[in-house]
């Protein structure tokens, strides 16, 4: 505990406030001098981690070959995946890589992206999926003409007098 002076004591409790803000101050100096290591050790970690992450590049639309050469150099490991059958790859062209995952970002050096692509096949059942939707389409139109058409026919009994 810090001496108090006469000044101190003439002064109350406001001087006992005042000498005690040098020991407080001491005890706060101490604390931050012990934390630093801490968050020094932290921060060092954290950049360590972030030197490990490699930016993943959006290889949607490229052809799968050049997309999987592509984050092959950058150190992923890459999975190449036929696509299953949807109407709308329909606008993608042969061997055009549709889908990744991960989407871009930073991930890992090593980690797994794979890569889905349309193929022959993929584009000729989603065709046919299409083919199917436009004849029920076709379908179900033509059934609600035949019910108007049949209205027609009958005759109601209501009429003018």
């Amino acid at each position: 505990m810090v001496k108090i002076s006469k000044f101190s004591k003439s002064l109350g409790v406001f001087g006992k406030i005042i000498s005690i803000i040098p020991d407080t101050t001491e005890i706060i100096g101490k604390g931050l001098d012990n934390g630093r290591p801490i968050v020094e050790k932290y921060m060092d970690q954290k950049q360590a981690r972030e030197e490990k992450l490699k930016s993943l590049d959006n290889v949607i639309n490229l052809p799968v070959e050049e997309a999987r050469q592509h984050l092959e150099k950058q150190g992923f490991v890459v999975a190449t995946i036929p696509v299953l059958p949807d109407k709308k790859w329909l606008k993608a062209s042969l061997d055009e890589v549709v889908i990744m995952s991960p989407r871009f970002g930073k991930l890992p050096v090593g980690s797994l992206v794979k890569l889905y692509y349309v193929t022959y096949d993929v584009l000729e059942k989603s065709q046919a999926i299409l083919d199917q939707e436009n004849l029920r389409t076709v379908e179900r139109n033509q059934k609600i003409a035949d019910t108007f058409e049949s209205f027609k026919h009958i005759k109601l009994p209501f009429g003018r007098k």
